[in-house]
């Protein structure tokens, strides 16, 4: 039974960077930084909104989606981020594997948005609302950009982090972790605000502090 009040039947998880780590059930663990940028990703954040997402009910299905890990280009055979992410939920964070599947784009969010709407359009079954996109809430604005030019609109976008939020014993505890991960100040406190307001949301208990 599902702890929300908004619920879809399945969620695109967007991939982020991994790297190997022999000392985790899984063999991998979530980047620092992007390969190319050499920027923070917070994809453990991510991570554990994927996980969260699940035991909340948010999602049926979580469907992982990234290209290939540019880190091992050159082994063989190579190792795909969604792959990689699917064996962290289920091996290290205990996620039943059949919540989650995994497949292969371009390494980027434009890749990922091509595959998400070829999914979608070729649907038959299930109606565009039933479809939400996850990724970090830093993230948001691109993916919005990229599912309008891919003539999906209207796929919902939820940051991963609210999903951190929802259980109010452990939302206030969270909430001041996001804040130091994010690297404190106000723009790191307003940013958390409005995540906790989209978990509120997500939960059914949104009150508006504005008149």
């Amino acid at each position: 039974m599902s702890q929300l009040a908004v619920t879809v039947d399945t969620v695109f998880g967007l991939a982020f960077d991994i790297e190997k780590a022999p000392e985790r059930k899984s063999g991998f663990k979530p980047a620092q930084c992007d390969l190319g940028a050499k920027k923070e990703l917070f994809g453990d954040v991510r991570l554990a909104g994927f996980a969260a997402l699940l035991m909340l009910g948010f999602a049926k299905k979580l469907i992982v989606i990234g290209g290939k890990e540019g880190r091992y280009k050159n082994e063989e055979p190579a190792i795909g981020r969604a792959f990689a992410i699917c064996e962290m939920l289920t091996k290290d964070l205990n996620v039943e594997p059949a919540c989650v599947s995994h497949v292969i784009s371009e390494p980027n969010t434009g890749g990922n948005i091509a595959v998400i709407s070829h999914r979608i359009i070729s649907d038959d079954n299930l109606s565009i609302y039933n479809y939400a996109v996850v990724s970090n809430h830093y993230h948001i604005p691109r993916i919005k950009m990229d599912l309008r030019a891919g003539g999906l609109p209207l796929v919902p976008i939820y940051p991963a982090e609210a999903f951190l939020l929802v259980d109010q014993e452990k939302s206030e505890e969270n909430k001041q972790e996001l804040i130091i991960r994010f690297g404190r100040g106000p723009l790191a406190e307003r940013m958390v605000e409005e995540i906790q307001g989209i978990a509120h949301k997500l939960a059914g208990t949104y009150q508006a502090k504005s008149k």
